[in-house]
């Protein structure tokens, strides 16, 4: 989930990230779609590496890609399907929405599969990714800027990125994946009926005690109780010890056991050096702070049953080692939001063997064929 990165880092940690994205694959392959455990250590593919290109396996499948650019006033990327397919694309758009400490680079890999298609939209939410340009929001308004992060906020957000980028109203997929799938249910509910199929990950009806406690230790690492910390100034958030303690801390309750010792702990550190350099200490602290009381309206379960008919289908997806969103909230969260195509109903929640929190980067195919099959 934390592998921040962008395609614009230098090229030692280009390689690093991909070499990354190979081991993730690998531990997949040899673990997660068998169902059984693998104590050996992933085996890490190089020969597909070229100084000057990105993996060959990527490239070939790779869609038209615009720049990362800013979408009503959000930091998104667009791809689009190749012109060469003989069939007409009738898919609608997808939307992608990540989990809390995400950027964009986090889901490099997965893109280009989803955009075969289809056009493909992601973003990073309010709170999310780095501090925008001077233009959108100077180091003198940071306070001002993230005073506003809740889900309502988001959910209105996420119709103006959208209508923004594709200028029209029609309907979309949406992928969310732990607080972006939360934030996925917000736009539902911002706007009923316009999302076809919503597929979300890791998103509970509501928080064990387990999770609570790790909340509560997240919004200590990061200042809740400090009433100086959204005044100082963030001119290096890559060494500071309160952002790094925190994206240490989400990384081991996100990931399993397991997997992070099959990564090891060198690789481990490339990670949180990217949560570090591609978040904000305030965003991080504004979206804990808003987006996670566990009563009223924009809670998981309220939003649930509000949207109920809202969707035309929906299919949920747990790790069964989630210390975030327990296999039963999950189970629960499917009961709420209600019955649906019956072709659908049997398979609308999937429970993944051996993985925590980040299923869609610790199980990556299985996660990324679930997806696609869902979606088509």
């Amino acid at each position: 989930m934390l592998c921040c990165f962008s395609w614009l880092l230098p090229l030692a940690v280009v390689i690093t990230i991909a070499l990354d994205v190979l081991v993730v694959e690998s531990f997949t392959s040899s673990s997660q779609l068998s169902g059984k455990k693998n104590s050996a250590s992933p085996r890490i593919e190089t020969d597909c590496f070229h100084l000057h290109e990105r993996p060959t396996a990527v490239a070939a499948a790779t869609p038209r890609r615009e720049e990362i650019r800013y979408i009503a006033g959000r930091r998104a990327l667009l791809l689009h399907p190749t012109t060469s397919s003989k069939q007409p694309v009738d898919h609608p758009p997808l939307i992608i929405l990540g989990g809390m400490a995400q950027s964009i680079a986090s889901w490099e890999f997965h893109l280009p599969h989803f955009a075969k298609d289809r056009s493909v939209l992601i973003y990073e939410c309010l709170g999310q990714g780095p501090l925008p340009p001077e233009e959108i929001c100077s180091k003198a308004n940071v306070d001002t800027y993230y005073a506003d992060v809740s889900l309502e906020r988001q959910g209105s957000d996420f119709w103006n990125v959208v209508d923004e980028a594709f200028e029209n109203d029609g309907k979309v997929d949406v992928v969310g994946f732990s607080f972006g799938g939360r934030v996925a249910m917000a736009a539902a509910v911002s706007q009923p009926n316009r999302i076809r199929r919503l597929h979300l990950t890791g998103v509970a009806a509501e928080r064990d005690e387990y999770a609570n406690v790790l909340l509560a230790s997240w919004k200590e690492m990061l200042g809740a109780n400090d009433a100086d910390i959204m005044n100082e100034k963030e001119n290096d958030e890559t060494n500071n010890s309160r952002l790094r303690a925190f994206a240490w801390s989400i990384i081991l309750a996100t990931y399993s056991e397991q997997f992070l010792a099959s990564v090891g702990a060198a690789r481990l550190h490339t990670w949180v050096d990217g949560v570090c350099k591609f978040n904000t200490q305030s965003g991080l602290k504004a979206i804990l702070l808003q987006t996670h009381g566990g009563e009223g309206q924009w809670t998981p379960a309220s939003m649930a049953e509000e949207m109920k008919g809202f969707v035309e289908s929906y299919k949920l997806v747990v790790g069964s080692n989630d210390k975030m969103a327990s296999p039963d909230q999950v189970l629960r969260l499917a009961q709420l939001l209600g019955t649906q195509d019956e072709s659908k109903q049997d398979n609308c929640c999937r429970v993944v063997e051996n993985c925590g929190h980040a299923v869609p980067f610790e199980a990556m195919r299985l996660w990324r064929e679930d997806v696609i099959k869902y979606l088509t």
